[in-house]
């Protein structure tokens, strides 16, 4: 397993926010709207070389949240592919977009078919992440059914859920979003969610049974954003605790 820590930017001024993370690896977490994010790609070379000179190893990159059924998909998905390849990132990250129940299944399709074109043009991983809402244009079940790899979210779906995909399909999990959610928290309330995980027994067991499997993909620390100094002491804790451990 290798370990990491999300870390969102701003192209118009990335510099201080990743100053602090300095010799850390991160999930790089573009801007989440494609409106913020291609009016400004042109800085995405200085942002390579600022990443180079903070010695940040990037173990994957977050796309905005473009439609990936969308006729625009294959262009502008073409730029972040690019851009994680100039950082040596193994993985890029999309979130499955929302649907109208009358048209999910065409969207569907359509985003097969972008998702395939550009993982034949890449040996970067293309990962989708996660989710519950039964409108995604791709559940869970879903990207496993299609055998597309994964990004399992802890605080995004039921536990019972993740408990099933770790067991049935850990082979294809490329990244887990990792974080513990508040006693009596419930999706819906997310100030509550994406919390430390060092009092929540799942996310240590989850962690545990990842190891005992022989999984080596990536975890990323996504905790609330006044959370970043614990995000960081929690992964070289974790780093101590599973790179020393015996393999089972």
């Amino acid at each position: 397993m290798q370990f990491c820590i999300r870390r969102e930017i701003d192209l118009n001024n990335c510099e201080e926010r990743l100053k602090k993370v300095k010799g850390v690896p991160i999930e790089l977490a573009l801007p989440p709207r494609l409106e913020d994010f291609l009016p400004h790609k042109d800085r995405l070379a200085d942002l390579q070389r600022l990443l180079y000179t903070l010695e940040i190893p990037v173990q994957s990159v977050h796309a905005p949240h473009g439609h990936l059924a969308a006729e625009t998909f294959r262009d502008w998905s073409r730029v972040v592919v690019d851009f994680a390849e100039s950082v040596r990132a193994p993985i890029v990250v999309f979130h499955p977009e929302v649907h109208l129940p009358e048209v999910r299944r065409e969207r569907q399709a359509a985003a097969l078919l972008n998702l395939k074109h550009v993982q034949d043009r890449t040996k970067v991983v293309i990962a989708l992440e996660t989710f519950w809402d039964a409108d995604r244009v791709m559940m869970p079940d879903e990207i496993m059914e299609h055998h597309i790899p994964l990004v399992l979210d802890t605080s995004r779906i039921p536990r019972s859920e993740i408990t099933w995909i770790i067991e049935s399909y850990h082979t294809h999990i490329a990244n887990v979003h990792l974080s513990a959610m508040a006693p009596g928290a419930t999706r819906e309330d997310v100030v509550k969610q994406f919390r430390p995980i060092d009092n929540d027994a799942f996310c240590l067991d989850l962690l545990d049974r990842l190891f005992e499997l022989e999984w080596s993909g990536v975890v990323t620390l996504e905790y609330m954003p006044w959370l970043s100094e614990k995000q960081i002491e929690d992964r070289q804790l974790l780093e101590r605790i599973y790179h020393r451990m015996p393999q089972v």
